[in-house]
């Protein structure tokens, strides 16, 4: 069996997960879905060694997320202290993932001020790793969202 490392955070578009399950589904793959938590790290270095097993659990919502989502495919669920990028990336080479999903940032004018500061970590990903990076657009959750709310 095959394996997909995804992007998660709390909040995010059903849609991100559940492109990932349908792809899992008809690739026979298993996923394992990230959170990195860039807040607890304060130094650009990533723990050596096996950054799953020293990794926490995702939180109580985000897991009932990820669970409803992703319903008949095999997951797992951590939450690894680090930058997205280089989190996703490691944790892609640790499993020799096949493929790492991502969604798009939010809409709004605090995703646009998180890409000005951190950038993209779709770009991030695709310049600095050899596997192939799913980017899947976050829908709005109501088509009347503007998009600086």
């Amino acid at each position: 069996m095959s394996t997909m490392v995804v992007g998660v955070e709390t909040g995010m578009s059903p849609a991100v997960l559940a492109a990932a399950a349908s792809l899992a589904r008809g690739l026979d793959a298993r996923l394992v879905c990230i959170h990195a938590d860039y807040g607890r790290l304060i130094t650009d270095k990533l723990s050596e060694g096996d950054l799953l097993a020293s990794a926490d659990p995702v939180s109580e919502e985000l897991a009932w997320e990820i669970a409803s989502a992703v319903a008949g495919v095999e997951f797992e669920s951590y939450t690894v202290a680090g930058e997205p990028a280089k989190v996703l990336a490691a944790v892609a080479e640790q499993l020799d993932a096949q493929m790492i999903v991502i969604g798009t940032r939010r809409p709004g004018i605090r995703s646009k001020m998180a890409q000005l500061l951190d950038g993209s970590i779709a770009v991030a990903l695709a310049h600095k790793q050899h596997r192939p990076v799913l980017v899947v657009p976050q829908q709005p959750a109501e088509e009347n969202d503007l998009p600086w709310d």
